[in-house]
């Protein structure tokens, strides 16, 4: 089902020039906004497939707005990695590699290690107790919706750790790279359901967090991330997910 984004009447005789000024409207950026938010989400769930192509024209028709606000949200798509443009067709949602799965989780366990391994000095009792609450939530592969609770609570739990190590460009920068791996985690989460051992997992990282052993909450990062990579890498390399993944 796509969503329906409505202009405003100012907006409408401001794209007619009949509004009385020359100025952009303000409301143009909020409708980029609301572009760029469903768009964005619709590429990290993967309901606009890696690879497909986009066009502004087809993208203003469907949210009922002017190309304006779908150029420029399609802009920030470009610049945060996510689409591509080509000369004379327009734009593609970036197809995803083995090769970027790789390289990301390297770099995730690198942050996360060092994020857990501070976080056991400086999380709060309040804090595991929530990441406890975020390790409970299970989806069914059925639903939609359930499976986007989980994927938002897998991404909470991982990034509240990094925010618990008190260092922000550290959480920043996880930040970036969780939101690269979403679309891997969609297609995974799709082909088997891996909320059971996620929960299992969670629950003893923040056990081992509560023990407030640095060096074991570095370890067990550290093979959550690699049991994860390994578990992505075998459903994709078996499953038809693998389909709209580049060798």
């Amino acid at each position: 089902m796509s969503a329906r984004i409505s202009e405003a009447p100012a907006q409408k005789r401001a794209r007619s020039g009949t509004g009385g000024t020359a100025r952009r409207p303000a409301k143009v950026s909020s409708l980029t906004e609301k572009v760029y938010a469903l768009l964005r989400a619709e590429i990290l769930s993967c309901e606009l497939e890696p690879g497909r192509e986009l066009s502004e024209a087809e993208l203003a028709d469907r949210f009922r707005v002017s190309k304006t606000p779908v150029r420029e949200a399609l802009a920030t798509l470009r610049s945060d990695g996510f689409v591509r443009t080509y000369p004379r067709r327009g734009y593609q949602v970036v197809p995803i590699t083995f090769k970027d799965m790789n390289q990301l989780f390297e770099l995730r366990t690198i942050l996360e290690a060092g994020g857990a391994e501070l976080a056991c000095e400086r999380i709060s009792e309040a804090e595991l107790d929530q990441l406890n609450d975020l390790a409970d939530v299970v989806y069914d592969r059925a639903e939609q919706p359930s499976l986007k609770r989980f994927i938002k609570a897998n991404r909470d739990f991982h990034l509240a750790i990094a925010q618990a190590s008190g260092n922000t460009r550290l959480l920043h920068q996880l930040e970036r790279i969780v939101d690269e791996l979403e679309r891997f985690f969609y297609l995974g989460a799709r082909m088997r359901n891996v909320s059971g051992e996620t929960r299992d997992d969670h629950h003893q990282i923040v056990a081992t967090l509560r023990a407030r052993d640095p060096a074991a909450a570095r370890a067990i990062m550290t093979r959550h991330n690699d049991v994860t990579r390994q578990g992505l890498v075998q459903q994709f390399a078996a499953g038809k997910g693998a389909g709209q993944i580049i060798l």
